[in-house]
């Protein structure tokens, strides 16, 4: 049995462009860890070849989902069929940024106590930003502001604490929604047995109550992120009034906007 699994899922959809675009950054950087690279095909009717071509890494192993499937469920899916005792999964729109990144990441893992490790976090509660006629619905979901839970476009977790976790999603993006962020979400089952999540900066190990500060996930200008995806671009790409709306929702009072970004939003 391999130590480590580092899942890939693909995405049908976005077409051969995000395989390369993930192909691309996986190359340019050592992860800094041996590891078995798995990828998962997921909504694919035709295309399969091209996106291998795309993507340019050779897999140790390839997932074929039959149909299309929430991230989420591709990933249990996956679980079932590779044999590694840690997984590292990372989705569609993924871009490793740094040498060592899986490395630090699954890192995390050996620290005492720790459950879960993500290349972000985030407060955020989907309860709170709802539309006033979902609020009622939504609550019931997920937990109030604050509500630390690890993002799952790039994160780490022992494969036996994985499998023993209730993914059950349904068919609704919002109960696909509320296993990443929600009352019964996975960061709330780790919890649950007594382990902790943390988010994996440039930096190290970070504990929850630091996140809003880290400069990760929409946080100062994201300079201690490990993995890229299209959440930390669309912050990255926000003007000024905009990247602080984004920064509130993530953390509340706790926002941190940086200084040039402050400097720009003066008249």
């Amino acid at each position: 049995m391999a130590s480590l699994c580092l899942v890939h899922l693909l995405w049908g959809p976005f077409g051969p462009e995000a395989a390369a675009r993930f192909g691309a950054a996986y190359r340019a950087v050592d992860p800094g860890v041996e590891h078995r690279f798995v990828t998962v095909y997921n909504g694919f009717r035709d295309g399969v070849d091209a996106a291998r071509d795309a993507l340019g890494v050779p897999a140790d192993q390839e997932v074929h989902i039959d149909g299309r499937v929430q991230d989420l469920v591709a990933y249990r899916r996956a679980l079932d069929a590779v044999p590694c005792e840690r997984v590292a999964f990372v989705n569609s729109w993924a871009e490793p940024l740094v040498d060592g990144w899986l490395a630090r990441l699954v890192a995390a893992l050996d620290a005492p106590g720790v459950g879960i490790a993500g290349c972000t976090g985030s407060w955020e509660s989907p309860a709170k930003e709802a539309p006033p006629h979902l609020k009622l619905h939504r609550r019931r979901l997920f937990p109030p502001f604050p509500n630390p839970h690890i993002r799952t476009n790039a994160w780490a977790i022992g494969a036996e604490l994985a499998r023993s976790l209730d993914w059950d999603v349904g068919r609704r993006k919002v109960t696909a929604e509320a296993l990443e962020s929600g009352k019964r979400g996975l960061t709330r089952q780790v919890q649950a047995r007594g382990l902790r999540p943390v988010v994996v900066s440039r930096r190290g190990l970070v504990e929850v109550d630091d996140w809003p500060e880290a400069r990760v996930y929409r946080s100062g200008d994201q300079e201690e992120l490990l993995v890229r995806d299209n959440r930390t671009r669309q912050y990255d790409d926000a003007d000024p009034r905009r990247r602080a709306a984004l920064a509130r929702m993530a953390w509340g009072d706790r926002a941190v906007v940086s200084q040039a970004c402050l400097r720009r939003r003066r008249p």
